[in-house]
């Protein structure tokens, strides 16, 4: 878990000072710049939320956000890959008035993984813990042992932990393509870890 953490504070840490590098190059009508600054933003925060739950024993709890940051991963992978500005457009207008099922269609981000090159590892867990969100220690409360089906366990703090820094990778990856040089280290956070890419 510990070097989960690691490779997270890396990712925010990259991020940050690469934002510096590039500040004052930065154009307000830049359409894609502002995208991109938008998602990353909010990638460090969700990453931070994440890593409260997880180090503080709510790993399932900390599934609807390591849902959200998966959804900001691929938003930023998609926008960097071809045609950033329509891209970069398409995504403000879609969000202009989002609804929650509009923010998170299990469709649309199994098409985008699997366009992205995301390892099958990752999609599993981007589509499959909805489950564990539900199901998993149901049995805290007093009498909760009566209910055996409800012995499912499901995320460990490791699982919520060392998938937020593989998504960080992938954060990294996204701001690196648009700005060669200055977001340096999602090979790094991938290293020696399987289902990255």
């Amino acid at each position: 878990m510990k070097e989960s953490i690691r490779r997270i504070g890396l990712a925010k840490a990259r991020v940050d000072n690469g934002f510096s590098l590039v500040g004052r190059t930065l154009d307000s009508k830049d359409v894609v710049s502002r995208v991109l600054m938008l998602l990353a933003s909010r990638t460090v925060a969700v990453a931070n939320a994440i890593m409260l739950l997880g180090l503080n024993n709510h790993p399932n709890e900390g599934l609807p956000l390591l849902r959200s940051l998966f959804e900001l991963a691929a938003h930023m992978r998609w926008v960097c890959e071809k045609d950033s500005l329509r891209r970069a457009e398409d995504f403000l207008e879609e969000h202009k008035n989002p609804d929650w099922q509009d923010l998170w269609p299990s469709r649309r981000l199994r098409d985008r993984m699997k366009e992205l090159g995301f390892g099958r590892a990752l999609e599993e867990k981007a589509l499959l813990s909805c489950y564990d969100h539900i199901h998993a220690n149901a049995l805290g409360l007093p009498w909760g042992h009566v209910f055996e089906e409800h012995r499912h366990a499901g995320a460990t703090a490791e699982d919520l932990l060392s998938t937020t820094a593989l998504l960080m990778g992938h954060v990294l990856k996204s701001l690196e393509s648009r700005w060669p040089g200055k977001f340096p280290g999602a090979d790094e956070l991938w290293d020696n870890v399987r289902g990255t890419r």
